[in-house]
């Protein structure tokens, strides 16, 4: 009985331990709680659900982000984009980027794939990040001819 309160304890703490950590990392990235930042546009739909052009060679496989020098670790549901990243509804194609001011010329794209259907719906799962401050930038929009 006395092993199975040991393996019971110890199973309970490792899960604690994991849930924690997580937790601490996605609140060390407060760009999701907040809504995003958009330059005000009619030629796309913000809301609307979208996919990929060509998921491949948009998503990156970095693991990490550096932001105000200091490299943070990011959970699996979020990555990072490459940018300019061309998003397709319909016959409907679209060319997002991080807009560049003198505040901040090195944003970052990065997508939290909140529903887990692998496509986007910018309002809720795109976010540009400022490198230098943490901040947000505005994330642009352009029409463009579909490959």
């Amino acid at each position: 009985m006395k092993t199975i309160k040991i393996i019971f304890a110890s199973i309970t703490f490792c899960l604690l331990f994991t849930f924690s950590a997580e937790a601490q990392i996605i609140d060390s990235l407060p760009w999701f709680k907040a809504p995003g930042k958009f330059e005000p546009t009619k030629i796309i739909d913000w809301n609307s659900t979208y996919v990929f052009q060509s998921m491949r060679s948009a998503v990156s496989t970095t693991k990490s982000v550096n932001i105000n020098n200091k490299s943070i670790s990011l959970p699996t549901t979020i990555k990072v984009i490459k940018t300019p990243v061309i998003i397709k509804r319909g016959k409907n194609c679209y060319e997002l980027s991080c807009a560049r001011t003198k505040a901040c010329s090195n944003c970052t794209m990065v997508w939290k794939d909140v529903n887990r259907d692998r496509k986007i719906q910018p309002r809720k799962e795109l976010r540009c990040v400022c490198a230098k401050s943490g901040d947000q930038c505005k994330i642009t929009a352009k029409r463009v001819e579909c490959r």
